[in-house]
Formats: C-alpha cells, sequence, structure tokens
C-alpha cells in the first residue's frame, strides 16, 4: 500500500431498525407484520416521493436519499441481516460484545480495534480517535488513541497558557541527532510535536473549513476529513449517532436521525473529494428491531440489522445478505430477523483488504471469518 488509509467507524447506538432503512418491500410478511410503519411500494422515478428501490428484494428509506449517488457510483454497499450472537437483547451487552470483538461463547477483553493497531504496530500519536466524549470500548487498550469533541481540544497545555513556549522548551530538549540510546525518543518527541504544529494549522483554518452537514454527526465527519487531508497518521476514527431506541412514535421520531445521516455521510464524501478512496466508512448497530411493529406504533428490540459500507474498496450498489426470508418459521424465536452474517466478518474483510491485516486470532480470537463479499 502506498497511501496512507483510514477507516471510520460509525456507531448507531440504540439499535437502528434495518427493516425501515433497508425495507424488504417484496416480503408480503413484512407489510402484514407493519400495517403502521411499513414503508410504501418503492417510487418508480427519481422525482416521485417515497422509498427509493435498490432491486427486486429491498427499497432505501426516502430520508436516506442522499446516500443514493454513492450507490448508483458503486460506493455504498449494505450488508442485511448482520449482527452478533448476542441473545439478551440488551443495549449495554449487545454493544459491549461488538466492540469488544467477542461472541457469548468466547468473550474477550479490550477492543477489537485496539487488538488490530496493536498487532499492526499503528500507534502514532494520532492514529486512533474518537470523537465524543469518551473512549469507546473498541479503542480500550489501544497503544495510543484520544477522545475529543473537538479538534480544539488537541493542544499542548500548560498553567500559564504559553503553549507555544511549552512547546519550545520540549523541542529544545529534543534536538535531532544525538546519543543512538536516545535517538528513537527524540524522534518520538519531535513528531509529536511536528503533529501538534499540523494540527494548530488545522485550528486556524477550522473557520474556511468545508462542513459535510450542520449536525453533530457531520461536524464529526467533516473533523476527520481535516485530519486525513492533513497526514497527520490517522487510521481509525470512532463516532456515535445514537437516537435510534424507536420503541413508541417511531414513524416521526426514525426518520430525522435517518436524514442526518445520510446527509453527514454524504457531505462526508463530497468534502474528501479526492482523498475519498483512502477512507473506508463502516455503520454498525448493535442489534435491529422486531419485524412487527407494537401497540405504541413503535418497534421492540431485535435481532438483525444493516450495516452500511462505503468509501474506499467498497464493491457498492449492492445489497449483501443470506437473506432468510420473513415467515413466522424463518425469524428467530418467531419474532425476528435472524443474523445471518457475523458483524466480525465485515469488520475483518475490511481490515485484511484494506490494510493488510493478515493474524484474525490477535484481533478476533477464536473467530474463523467468512467472506462477506463487500470489500474488493
Amino acid at each position: 500500500m502506498t497511501e496512507p488509509r483510514t477507516l471510520v467507524v460509525v456507531f448507531l447506538r440504540g439499535g437502528m431498525d434495518g427493516l425501515s432503512a433497508v425495507a424488504p418491500y417484496a416480503e408480503a410478511a413484512y407489510h402484514r407484520a407493519r400495517p403502521t410503519l411499513r414503508l410504501a411500494e418503492p417510487r418508480s422515478s427519481s422525482m416521485a416521493a417515497g422509498p427509493l428501490r435498490l432491486d427486486d428484494r429491498f427499497a432505501l428509506h426516502e430520508d436516506l436519499a442522499a446516500l443514493r449517488p454513492l450507490w448508483d457510483d458503486q460506493r455504498l454497499a449494505i450488508v442485511h441481516a448482520i449482527g452478533s450472537d448476542d441473545s439478551t437483547r440488551s443495549h449495554f451487552e449487545a454493544q459491549d460484545q461488538m466492540e469488544h470483538g467477542a461472541s457469548e461463547a468466547q468473550p474477550v477483553a479490550g477492543g477489537w480495534a485496539a487488538r488490530w493497531l496493536r498487532s499492526a504496530a499503528e500507534g502514532g500519536a494520532l492514529s486512533a480517535i474518537a470523537f465524543g466524549t469518551q473512549l469507546p470500548e473498541s479503542l480500550r487498550g489501544a497503544p495510543s488513541a484520544c477522545s475529543v469533541e473537538s479538534l480544539d481540544e488537541l493542544a499542548v497545555g500548560t498553567k500559564t497558557g504559553d503553549a507555544k513556549g511549552f512547546a519550545a522548551a520540549l523541542a529544545a530538549l529534543h534536538p535531532d541527532g544525538g546519543p543512538s540510546a536516545t535517538a528513537l525518543v527524540r524522534k518520538g518527541a519531535r513528531d509529536a510535536l511536528a503533529l501538534l504544529d499540523r494540527v494548530e494549522e488545522l485550528r486556524r483554518d477550522a473557520k474556511s473549513a468545508p462542513v459535510a452537514a450542520e449536525t453533530d454527526l457531520g461536524r464529526a465527519l467533516s473533523q476527520v476529513a481535516r485530519l486525513v487531508e492533513s497526514d497527520v497518521g490517522l487510521r481509525i476514527a470512532t463516532i456515535d449517532h445514537g437516537g435510534f431506541d424507536t420503541h413508541f412514535g417511531q414513524a416521526v421520531g426514525l426518520p430525522g436521525r435517518l436524514k442526518e445521516l445520510g446527509e453527514a455521510l454524504a457531505g462526508f464524501d463530497r468534502i474528501l473529494g479526492g482523498r475519498r478512496d483512502r477512507v473506508t466508512t463502516l455503520c454498525v448497530t448493535e442489534f435491529g428491531r422486531r419485524l412487527a411493529e407494537n401497540s405504541s406504533l413503535g418497534t421492540d428490540h431485535g435481532r438483525g440489522g444493516v450495516a452500511f459500507a462505503l468509501g474506499g474498496g467498497v464493491r457498492g450498489g449492492r445489497v449483501v445478505c443470506d437473506w432468510p426470508g420473513l415467515a413466522e418459521d424463518s425469524l428467530d424465536d418467531g419474532l425476528d430477523l435472524k443474523v445471518t452474517t457475523d458483524y466480525r466478518d465485515l469488520l475483518w474483510e475490511t481490515l485484511a483488504a484494506r490494510f493488510g491485516a493478515t493474524d484474525v486470532a490477535s484481533v478476533f480470537p477464536g473467530h474463523a471469518p467468512r467472506p462477506v463479499g463487500v470489500m474488493g
């Protein structure tokens, strides 16, 4: 690989309803189970309102319409009936398992992304960054990872506030050359200072930098794009996009979250421009929602969900799945879409295809991955 590459993981927290985001409109059982929440027949032309037809089985929710150009350009792929083997249907348990890269039968300590960074010796000062208030479990144990709400938080801090003077003093302590025993320490220190200089430039240019979308997700993705552009060594960025726990009033609450997602991802692709092939973005959720709508016009916790893969290396324009069907005898516990693709298979295929990862046991212990067919 000659160019640096970056993986972006957007966690759709709350359990996004994949049966609404990417609706199996051709299944009669879908329409029977959701008399109120079912999506209408997909639009027959780009000028009509309603869901967007993807193929003979699936349609994209109309509030994800911003993603359609990426689909048409074959840079967006969708994986349906994906998830983990967690049977608790608990947000905490399912998210924890997914971020650890574990299964019910094979608990694992630390985060899957952290293990990958260690095994690949990806340990630069900004190789891993989480946009949020705390470090996600997926990055626990990473050799170098930080969580920020904004790039403004990346700075050399002092009690006097003289950051420039402090940085200059550090530089004087670590000049080029010197005894070989301290060469590695000196180089690391000077690389970190150079990195802070580049981050400072990013902060100065913040007002004129393009924004993916004027939402929290859009602003976070915009800052990822700036880090990619500045070549600071970013290998993985994680971002949360929550609000998907739609137990009631789903027709009111879900569309706005989907619209924010679609517009932010499309804007991210736009502002990456010529660097878009260097960045692969995965959107995952801890589980899908129950097939049948509930009495509160919402959906309860289910099993199989949807993941989106877009950007560099993606073989797009396809819904990839081993579709189990929605007939009652095909459902998990007679209630939920079955999981037929393990979430770790998508993660591993991405790491292998895009970053040359080869030691699956070091990242997902005890797991034997199966091909998904999303990455080229």
